[in-house]
């Protein structure tokens, strides 16, 4: 039951297509589901409220990556990091539509790119299927990797929440939602995680 919810998600994450096993991921935080927001064909930029989005998604992925109560593995094992390149509004909820997301811009990708260099080898794909193979009847995100899907920015210039999926492989998923707050002298950094979570 739990191999085919996994793979129920995984074809709803790449294809869009939602699973309706709701009972087989686990959530480890009450609250409420992330809310979908209107989906858009317009590239993600300063996003809102002047929000500087590539500062904020490379703290997100710092926090992810590095932390191995939220991503479920081994610290510094995840190298090869495939992310798509279109955020989801839905990206933290396991039984979100994952309908087609908002194109993240090409300038903001070169920058998380760039600033996360010493941390994992990022690369932007606009397909996740092509990332993914199957060994003994197990998708898996080839070389290793992992396959993250961002969401949308919500919040303004002091505080947002981002939702992010990571997989990995058959029973190796999350699903989360991060709070970023904007500190004087500091910057974007990662304060928490907020709403529900689930691993499978």
């Amino acid at each position: 039951m739990r191999r085919k919810f996994v793979v129920v998600v995984v074809a709803g994450m790449l294809t869009g297509i939602a699973g309706s096993a709701a009972g087989c991921a686990r959530n480890t935080s009450a609250g409420s589901p992330v809310t979908s927001l209107p989906v858009s064909v317009a590239p993600v930029g300063d996003w809102p409220a002047g929000v500087k989005e590539a500062e904020v998604y490379v703290e997100v992925l710092r926090r992810y990556l590095g932390t191995p109560a939220e991503n479920s593995f081994p610290a510094r094992t995840l190298k090869t990091v495939y992310v798509l390149d279109q955020a989801h509004p839905d990206a933290g909820d396991p039984l979100g539509k994952h309908e087609r997301g908002t194109p993240i811009a090409r300038n903001t990708q070169q920058q998380v790119t760039a600033s996360l260099a010493a941390v994992a080898n990022v690369t932007f794909i606009d397909d996740g299927e092509a990332v993914i193979e199957t060994r003994d009847g197990c998708p898996q995100v080839k070389d290793g990797g992992i396959l993250i899907t961002l969401g949308t920015v919500n919040g303004d210039d002091q505080k947002v929440q981002v939702p992010i999926t990571g997989f990995v492989a058959c029973l190796g998923a999350t699903w989360l939602t991060y709070v970023v707050q904007n500190r004087p002298g500091t910057g974007w950094r990662v304060t928490g995680t907020t709403g529900p979570s689930a691993i499978s």
